[in-house]
């Protein structure tokens, strides 16, 4: 019986290292996880590596035109009042040639963990660097609701 357990346990980590992506044979994760305090107008650090991709830094705002208070969208009447723009500017690069898509996730979180609204947006890197944007539209008076944003970043060859 114990012997039957080695040799189970011994074929599925040979089947895992043979079905593993090159990026992870090389120590390379191909996903990361953070979250961090919903604050606009300020780089917060991420220090993340997806794949080959780094991204360093991530920025919260909101787009001229899509802030101001709830009276004064109240006042202008109008859907397009009632919705406001969250921004995510993300500093990445990848320095190999290959083509990589990023896929980002934001989990938009009150103060006690619940979810407010979600964002994707998906990028893809060929031996480059440059800010990546994922605009996500929501409801303004949401705003001042969102305590923290967890994100999930997901890379994989393209």
């Amino acid at each position: 019986m114990r012997k039957f357990r080695i040799s189970g346990l011994f074929i599925l980590l040979v089947c895992a290292a043979l079905f593993t992506p090159a990026a992870a044979e090389e120590g390379r994760s191909l996903r990361f996880e953070k979250t961090v305090s919903y604050k606009t107008d300020k780089l917060i650090d991420l220090n993340a590596t997806v794949g080959p991709v780094r991204i360093a830094k991530v920025e919260f705002s909101q787009p001229s035109g899509s802030s101001g208070s709830i009276v004064d969208r109240i006042r202008g009447g109008g859907a397009s009042e009632t919705q406001s723009t969250i921004r995510a500017s993300f500093d990445a690069e990848n320095p190999e040639e290959d083509e990589w898509v990023v896929t980002f996730t934001l989990d938009f979180l009150d103060s006690r963990g619940r979810l407010i609204d979600s964002a994707v947006g998906k990028e893809g890197l060929e031996g480059e660097s440059k800010v990546i944007k994922v605009d996500h539209q929501i409801l303004t008076y949401v705003l001042p609701m969102i305590d923290r944003v967890e994100m999930k970043l997901e890379a994989r060859l393209d």
